[in-house]
């Protein structure tokens, strides 16, 4: 049987445009007030909860303890028309890392993934996932910095041969080093805790440390990942840091600046965070799409 989802909008032609997508995979209830959802998950047990952000947030409090005294480890989404800053706030509050943007129509593809990572987030990993089945993509692993150097020119020429100009390549050259350097001096930490590579003496990474990337493409899609085997960033790392930019509350230090580029110069930035084990940062470009707002998503496994 297809799972069952609930949807609580009251934003009836948005409502029956998800619902002309989702149909064929999911049984889908639409609840358009706080007051019907209640009634609806006293009685009946839902595999996905989208929720409109904006209602949400004009509810009680303690709605969402509320939904886990009625539901069973329930897995929830939010749909929004506001922008990042507005909401990013109250995703920590919540526990709540994945945002739709409301759009006037949607892409399918996005939709179900979006969905389907709220579902099962081990099945989010591999940039593999994002690009069709033929597309052409590579693996590299970095150990030393000149890996790390020849690595980014090789990701910048497999750009430039599908056709990237050189101002694109000057963006997407910016997010890489920022994805690679983040996980080389935060992610590995010695056995006091403390972050065990420095930019200035960086010559290898040692014993079980691990850091390799993920890039290729298809017709429409281009992207890359960049993977450690440590697994030590965090939802509310993730949050707070980009909160400083959005907010202005960093725009005198660099805290953060690096996630704040990725996720405004590319398509789609996805964030996999297996804890203890591995982290990923997925970065997406698409080929002549429109500038519309982005999916926020945070994969987040204990």
């Amino acid at each position: 049987m297809n799972p069952h989802l609930l949807l609580i909008d009251s934003d009836q032609r948005s409502n029956e445009h998800l619902r002309g997508l989702l149909h064929t995979r999911f049984e889908i209830t639409v609840a358009p007030t706080i007051e019907e959802m209640h009634a609806l998950l006293a009685k009946q047990s839902f595999d996905l909860i989208i929720a409109n952000y904006e209602i949400l947030r004009a509810a009680d409090a303690n709605l969402f303890q509320k939904v886990h005294q009625t539901q069973r480890n329930p897995k929830i989404g939010l749909i929004s028309a506001l922008d990042t800053e507005h909401y990013l706030a109250h995703l920590l509050k919540w526990h709540c890392y994945h945002v739709l943007p409301k759009l006037p129509f949607y892409n399918a593809r996005d939709v179900f993934l979006f969905l389907e990572n709220i579902m099962e987030p081990m099945n989010a990993f591999g940039l593999a996932r994002y690009l069709s089945h033929d597309a052409d993509w590579s693996q590299v692993c970095i150990r030393t910095r000149e890996d790390k150097n020849h690595s980014v020119e090789d990701i910048i020429n497999f750009f430039a041969s599908c056709e990237y100009e050189i101002h694109e390549l000057y963006d997407v050259r910016l997010i890489i080093e920022e994805a690679i350097n983040n996980a080389l001096f935060h992610a590995f930490a010695d056995e006091t805790g403390k972050e065990k590579y420095h930019p200035d003496n960086f010559v290898a990474l040692d014993g079980t440390d691990e850091l390799w990337i993920e890039y290729g493409a298809d017709a429409t899609t281009i992207g890359f990942s960049v993977n450690d085997n440590r697994g030590r960033l965090t939802p509310e790392l993730i949050i707070g840091k980009l909160s400083r930019q959005y907010n202005r509350e960093g725009l005198f230090d660099e805290s953060g600046r690096g996630l704040y580029l990725a996720r405004i110069l590319s398509g789609q930035i996805i964030f996999n965070i297996q804890k203890g084990k591995h982290t990923q940062i997925i970065c997406l470009f698409y080929e002549k799409r429109l500038n519309i707002p982005k999916i926020f998503c945070i994969n987040h496994i204990e």
